[in-house]
Formats: C-alpha cells, sequence, structure tokens
C-alpha cells in the first residue's frame, strides 16, 4: 500500500514538511538523492502514532546553481529504499506542490515512467520557466481543445529549437517575401539573429505549448515536444536530409534511434505533408516512419543557397566572422549513435590530425571543423592551427556549404546537398565497418554508391586534397549519375514552391488598408508620405485585424475607427471640423469652470464638481484634469454596454478615482470596485475622493501592478505629466511595485463574479489580460481596454480576445479629438444560445 503524502512549508518557510499517513512500520527515514547520484539527503521519519509519520527537509539543502530532480524514496534499517508513489487529485498541475524558499523554487510532481515522487529544485526564476512549461506540456490535451486556433500563426522550429537553420529557416526566408500576412514565431534558444525580428519561445516553455496548440501551421525538420495537434492545423515536417544512415524502422542495431521509434510514430501521425528531396528519400521515409499520408518532392530549400546565382561570398564570410579572400575545405561529421553523454547528447572524436592537414593546405585555404549539433562538446579542440577553425558555433550548415570549395565528410546527409553545386566532396570514414555493421547501417554502398572517393586515415585524405583535379576527374561519371539521382529537383527554387504548396497564394488587399486609403482622400505630399509609411507598417498584419477587430465593429463605428487610426498613426486629420468645434467648446466650458483649491496630505490640489458633466460627486484632482472623457464623454460605456447595480467591476489604472467615483454613481452605489493603481499620490487622492463622496465601502484601492505573473516587479517612473506614469520590466531607476495576476486576485479574494474588466494601463494591457484569462473564461466579463497606447494595440489585444475562446462582439469609442488619444474597445460577450429543449 503507498502512503498518502501531503507537502507544506513551515511558517517561516525555510523547511518542507512531509506527512505521510499509514507510513510502512519498517521505514525510519526519507532518502532523497539526486538524479545523477551526486548527492544525498536522509530526513527522519517522526511517528505520529496513527500510523503516519512526517519529515523535516531544509529547502536550502536542495537548492542550486543548477535545476536539481531529488528522487524520493522511503528508507529503512536494510538500506532498503522504496519508491514514494502518491496519488495527487487529478485536476491539480503536474507540479502539484510548489514553495519559495529566498532565491530559489521548489516544486513536486510525479515521474513519468513509475510514477514516483521527485523534487525538483531551482532558482526561482528558472525553477518558475521549467515547472510552468512541464505544467503545459502535460496539459497539453486541454490546450488543443480549448484554446482557439490562430489562423494566421505559424511556428517554425528546427533542430529541437536549438538552431535557426534548415529546411525550416529557408521555408520562413521565402515564406516573409510571399505571404507577409501570416504571423511567425520561432521556438529558438540561439544567438543567431533571425530576419524580421520575430517573436521567439523557448521550447518546452508554458508560451511554446500554447502557441503550439493554437498554430494553424506547424514546419519543424525532427519532432515537436509533444504529439498532437487540432484537425485544422497544417504540419509539415520537412525533415533535415536525404538518408545515407538508416532511419527508424529500417534500423536494426538497437540504440537511441530505435528507442525514439516511438515518438516519430506519434510524431508522424499529426504530419499533414512531408517534404521530400527525391524519389529515394521518399520510399524510404513512407516504410521508416510507417507513414501513408501526403508527400510534397519538392527539392529541399536548404539547397537553395548553394545555387545562388550572383552569391556574394566576401558578404556572407564576412558576416559569418571568416576570413577574406580564403578558399575553404569544410570538414562536417556527423555523430555518433553509440556515444552517449547525456539525452540527445553524444561524444565524438574527429581521430584527424588537424596539424598534419594545416601543414598540407595552400597558402589560400582554411579548413573549417562543423561538428553535428548532437555532439555536446563540438570539435573538443582547445587549441587549432591557424588555418584551422571550429565553425561549429555556427547554426546553419548551408552558408557553410555555399561557400565551401570542397567538403569532407563521412555520413552526413549534407553531401547530397552540397551535390547540387557540383563542387569536390570527399569521404574520410576511420570507421566505415564499425558504423555499418554495429552503429546504424547504410541505405547505400558507400564503396560504389558514393560522389567521391573514401579515405581511412588522415595520410589518405591529404593524399586526395593534394590531388583533388584529378580526384575531380576520376570521379566525374559517377558524380554526375549521383546529381541526376538524387538533385534533380534543386533548382535554386524549392522554398518558393513548398510555401506555395502549403501555405497557398497571399489574399487580397486586407478591408482595413482598401478602406483606410479610401478615408485619407485627397492628400497634401507629407501626407501621402505617411500614409504609405502606415500602410507598409500594417500591411502584415492587416488581415488579421481586420477580422478580429474592424469588420466585427458596427459599420458607423468603422469609419470612426478609420478616422483616428489615420490621426493616430498617421498624423493625418480628417475629423469633422463641426464635431471638432463641439468638442473644443466643451473643453473649454469645463476648463473654465471655478474650482476650490483643497489640500491632501500636504500637497495642493483642486476641487473639481462633476454635476456640470451630469453626475453628482467632486473629485479632489490635478488642475490640468477635465474629466470630460471618462465623464461627460463617457468613454468606458456606449449603447448595450453598460455597468449595472450589483456588477463586480474591475479598475485598471484607477488613477485618482474618477472611473470608480462614476461606476458607483451610475449604479446608484451598487457595485464593488476593485482598483489597482501604482503611483502614490494617485493613490492619496483616490483614498481622498473615496471618502468625499461616501464610496469607501465599496472601493478597495490596490498598489499592485497586474501583470501574467504573481510575484515579479515591474518599475515605475514619473512622467512628465502629473499624476501619470511609465511603467517597465526589469532594473533600472524608478520605484518597484509588486506585480499579481487578476487570476490570483480574484480567487484570493474569493470574488464570486468579476462583470467589467476596464484597463487603461500605459500599454500594459497585454501582459495583465493574460494573467486574466481564467477570470475570463469563467465569468465572461465586459471589456473596456484601451487601444491607443502602443502600435499594435490593435493588433494584439483583439488576437488575446480570441485566444480565450469567449465570444465577443465589438463596439469602437473614441472622444479625444485632438491627438487620437483615449480609443476604448468595448467588448459584450454574446450570450450562448441555448438549444430547444427537446420533449
Amino acid at each position: 500500500m503507498q502512503p498518502h503524502l501531503s507537502l507544506a512549508t513551515d511558517a517561516a518557510g525555510a523547511n518542507l514538511q512531509l506527512a505521510l499517513h499509514a507510513c510502512p512500520d519498517h521505514c525510519d527515514r526519507l532518502d532523497i538523492g539526486t538524479r545523477d547520484g551526486t548527492r544525498r539527503l536522509h530526513a527522519p521519519l517522526l511517528r505520529d502514532g496513527d500510523g503516519g509519520a512526517r519529515a523535516v527537509v531544509p529547502l536550502a539543502a536542495l537548492g542550486d546553481e543548477m535545476p536539481l530532480r531529488w528522487d524520493v524514496r522511503l528508507g529503512d534499517a536494510d538500506g532498503t529504499r522504496t519508491h514514494l508513489r502518491p496519488a495527487p487529485r487529478s485536476d491539480r498541475p503536474r507540479h502539484f506542490f510548489r514553495a519559495v524558499a529566498g532565491a530559489h523554487g521548489v516544486s513536486a510532481y510525479l515521474s513519468d515512467t513509475i510514477g514516483s515522487l521527485v523534487l525538483l529544485s531551482a532558482p526561482r526564476d528558472h525553477h518558475a520557466a521549467i515547472a510552468n512549461g512541464e505544467d503545459a506540456r502535460a496539459d497539453f490535451p486541454r490546450l488543443l481543445e480549448e484554446l482557439p486556433l490562430q489562423e494566421d500563426l505559424v511556428l517554425f522550429e528546427s533542430f529541437l529549437g536549438k538552431q535557426y537553420a534548415g529546411n525550416p529557416r529557408y521555408i520562413y526566408e521565402a515564406l516573409r517575401r510571399r505571404r507577409p500576412d501570416l504571423r511567425c514565431v520561432w521556438a529558438y534558444s540561439g544567438k543567431t539573429p533571425i530576419p524580421g525580428d520575430p517573436p521567439t519561445v523557448r521550447r518546452g516553455s508554458a508560451e511554446y505549448f500554447r502557441l503550439l496548440a493554437q498554430a494553424r501551421y506547424r514546419v519543424n525538420n525532427v519532432l515537436f515536444d509533444v504529439p498532437g495537434r487540432k484537425p485544422e492545423t497544417t504540419y509539415l515536417q520537412t525533415w533535415h536530409g536525404t538518408p545515407l544512415k538508416r532511419l527508424g524502422r529500417d534500423i536494426e542495431i538497437q540504440g537511441p534511434e530505435t528507442e525514439a521509434r516511438g515518438k516519430f510514430h506519434r510524431e508522424s501521425r499529426g504530419w499533414s505533408v512531408l517534404l521530400s528531396g527525391n524519389e529515394y528519400s521518399t520510399g524510404i521515409f513512407r516504410r521508416a516512419f510507417d507513414y501513408d499520408g501526403p508527400v510534397l518532392e519538392a527539392g529541399y530549400p536548404l539547397v537553395d543557397p548553394l545555387l545562388d546565382p550572383a552569391p556574394d561570398r566576401a558578404a556572407l564570410a564576412a558576416r559569418l566572422g571568416l576570413p577574406a579572400g580564403r578558399r575553404f575545405v569544410l570538414y562536417a561529421p556527423t555523430w555518433r549513435d553509440h556515444r552517449p553523454v547525456g539525452t540527445w547528447r553524444f561524444d565524438f572524436d574527429l581521430n584527424l590530425d588537424l596539424d598534419a592537414v594545416s601543414a598540407a593546405l595552400a597558402p589560400d585555404q582554411v579548413l573549417l571543423v562543423k561538428a553535428h549539433h548532437l555532439v555536446a562538446g563540438g570539435t573538443g579542440c582547445e587549441e587549432l592551427p591557424p588555418n584551422v577553425l571550429d565553425v561549429s558555433h555556427l547554426d546553419d550548415i548551408s552558408e557553410l556549404c555555399a561557400l565551401a570549395d570542397v567538403l569532407v565528410t563521412d555520413y552526413s546527409s549534407v553531401f547530397f546537398d552540397f551535390a547540387a553545386s557540383g563542387r569536390p566532396i570527399l569521404f574520410y570514414c576511420y570507421d566505415l565497418e564499425q558504423y555499418a555493421g554495429q552503429v546504424r547501417g547504410f541505405y547505400l554502398d558507400p564503396e560504389t554508391e558514393l560522389p567521391g572517393p573514401i579515405a581511412r586515415t588522415t595520410a589518405e585524405l591529404l593524399e586526395l586534397l593534394g590531388d583533388l583535379p584529378a580526384v575531380v576527374e576520376r570521379h566525374a561519371e559517377r558524380y554526375a549519375a549521383f546529381r541526376e539521382r538524387f538533385c534533380s529537383r534543386n533548382d535554386g527554387r524549392a522554398a518558393e514552391r513548398v510555401v506555395d504548396a502549403v501555405f497557398g497564394p497571399a489574399p487580397p488587399p486586407a478591408a482595413l488598408l482598401v478602406d483606410l486609403t479610401t478615408a485619407a482622400g485627397r492628400l497634401q505630399d507629407d501626407e501621402a508620405e505617411r500614409l504609405q509609411a502606415l500602410l507598409r507598417r500594417y500591411a502584415p498584419y492587416a488581415g488579421t485585424i481586420s477580422s478580429l477587430l474592424y469588420e466585427k465593429l458596427p459599420a458607423a463605428e468603422r469609419a470612426r475607427f478609420l478616422v483616428w487610426f489615420l490621426k493616430r498613426w498617421a498624423g493625418i486629420d480628417r475629423v469633422d471640423a463641426a464635431e471638432l468645434a463641439a468638442y473644443q467648446a466643451d473643453a473649454a466650458r469645463i476648463a473654465a469652470e471655478p474650482r476650490e483649491p483643497v489640500e491632501v496630505d500636504g500637497r495642493r490640489y483642486t476641487l473639481q464638481d462633476l454635476r456640470s458633466q451630469g453626475h453628482d460627486f467632486r473629485l479632489a484632482t490635478y488642475e490640468w484634469v477635465l474629466g470630460i472623457h471618462d465623464i461627460l464623454y463617457d468613454q468606458y460605456q456606449t449603447d448595450g454596454f453598460r455597468v449595472r447595480p450589483g456588477d463586480v467591476v474591475i479598475d485598471a489604472g484607477g488613477f485618482v478615482g474618477d472611473t470608480a467615483a462614476l461606476f458607483c454613481a451610475k449604479t446608484g452605489g451598487d457595485c464593488q470596485v476593485h482598483a489597482f493603481e501604482l503611483l502614490d499620490e494617485n493613490i492619496a487622492l483616490f483614498a481622498y475622493n473615496n471618502a468625499l463622496n461616501g464610496i469607501a465601502d465599496r472601493v478597495q484601492v490596490n498598489r499592485l501592478a497586474l501583470s501574467d505573473r504573481s510575484g515579479d516587479e515591474v518599475v515605475i517612473r514619473q512622467a512628465r505629466l502629473q499624476g501619470a506614469t511609465s511603467v517597465a520590466a526589469g532594473d533600472g531607476p524608478g520605484e518597484r511595485i509588486a506585480t499579481i495576476t487578476l487570476d490570483d486576485y480574484v480567487a484570493g479574494h474569493g470574488l464570486e463574479r468579476v462583470d467589467l474588466i476596464k484597463m487603461d494601463i500605459e500599454g500594459s494591457e497585454i501582459p495583465a489580460l493574460k494573467g486574466a484569462m481564467q477570470t475570463i473564461r469563467r465569468f465572461r466579463p465586459m471589456l473596456a481596454l484601451c487601444l491607443y497606447h502602443k502600435w499594435d494595440d490593435v493588433l494584439t489585444i483583439p488576437r488575446f480576445i480570441a485566444a480565450t475562446g469567449v465570444e465577443y462582439r465589438f463596439n469602437f469609442k473614441w472622444v479625444q479629438l485632438t491627438h487620437g488619444w483615449e480609443a476604448v474597445l468595448l467588448a459584450s460577450p454574446v450570450e450562448p444560445v441555448l438549444a430547444e429543449a427537446r420533449p
């Protein structure tokens, strides 16, 4: 019988307390050891007299600079250790317990293999990232079911998220040219700059799994971290080379590839189309992966740069940090399956005398050594001759192939790609018989079917390099036959063919761009330039903005949206002259009203009477404040979008309490407002105004920053305008304010309803909304969200709303006519239509 287990921390947060119920009598301690066996802790079991026991583990003892996973076992006097296999509630996340001790986080989960208890410890931020990602991975089936498809999203990954390289890279670059309307995200943890600066996520992170669940398109050359996709998702599997080595079900020798067969089989069930470079590969892929779906034989996009008719070799060499004016010999061996040093990490020996190679090279030649991405230590060479360079840190071997005058390899598929160039290929196969018979095996006969000669020693390789013209001539016929068989579909345009076949043509111009041009009308010269800049900026996203926001607005509000858009983001003024005059008259009238001076916390302000704006309350506020946008023009309300008696309101960006007082006035005092404000001066005025208007018992003011994570900090700084703030993440000058998610706030305060979420928080709306996802899905509140702080608010905010899975109808409110500020999206939940009851 497995004991029931509960975990907690003590009051000081320094110790982990484990309580076991029905603990076996012969066990006297907990044995806690790291997976690598380098550290072990013992915690005595203290009996409680009811058959249970408890143990105390100092949290500090579990921490380290690197993540550690600790297996927790029951131990007895005989040295026997028994795995603990508790059964947490099914509704708990994978990491069903979490705690923070100083700079470290600790969590508990059950192992995948036998369901035994494991503790994860790591520095706090690193721990949260790992645990959040593993929770999301375990929750992936639910994410697939509940998160809506994002029609414009393409998720790219190459070589397990480690490289910007291979077929995915060149498909992405062609897609940017041919389908700028699509939004690309890379799962990538490297350092190579990606053209277009697309968003990146870490493979295995929580955001990675959310994007994987929602992407309309996926592109990969190995496999994603978890199988499964939506029926509407198109998954393009590009693979990463024409195979010489046996693959998948064709491998007859036990090793890591045979152990991964199950993963590839499950993954291949989700492939929508498999890219193949030639007919030879297609037959192998179908058999090796047990795949009977569509195959696109289009050539390999990664070969395109080798066939550039006018390459700029000097510029490419400079970008890669290689010397100018040199001829390059590229040595690119593959990995060795039989030499593992970790999970999909392998040891490798060059078995090449680099000093001898260096001495044999011509004065203008340089040897480039590129280790396989699965080799743990790169080349392993600390000191190299000056004409030998380790380029293993570079992601993309295709760029190196484009520069190389000669390729030296062994069993890597790179020679199939390089052969398209027609340049010489030599094979250095010091372990040919061992690799063929004991490691992997081949599809081709290396002695008779490769496009170049085989050397088995450094001396033999140098002899071939020294007599290269004659070697090329001797193998010319075999090389030509090889290119005809394997490279005939490579013509430098494979990426374009793949994009056209998988993604289709670009849609017609989005309604937003067409209507903006029409609304702008006759243009002055400077206006024409600004309009074109606006259209260029929004062109890649216009389809999404149109479908998710613009086309969902009522017709009259679409016209107003266009006028605002031109005003705010292009400085093109198409505001109706009569309306602008009326607005300016209202502003002048309110500004001319007398105000009494008032002192709050030793500072002088003015007392504004809002009866002239239609509501019976007063506000102590700054002299510059008129209040006409919130109060007179009612920018957070419209027909069908009203705060009602009994409502619970989230007021994010509460300022001095103006909107809180307005919501209370509109409901006759029958509402509950939870406000969030960051600036101390504003909060002092907020408290004064609550007392002044008799609503202090209905308004709770929180000095917390709403965000997508609780327990972090943001930095606030006083803006130039008194009472305004700027918000930033991370370090720097300013005041640090704790963050909280709205989901955590709602749970912590036991709120049973949320009816309206209003946000005007200086461009921080998206992280705050992400932290409110569960609240929105649970309560389906009205949303009043400012759209004017960032240029892409019109994209990111509607996209987030779509991702909630809650159907909303939209209204657009814009009342600040002089600058384009104070534009608000009002989102009302569409009530679900109930099916008629059947008799």
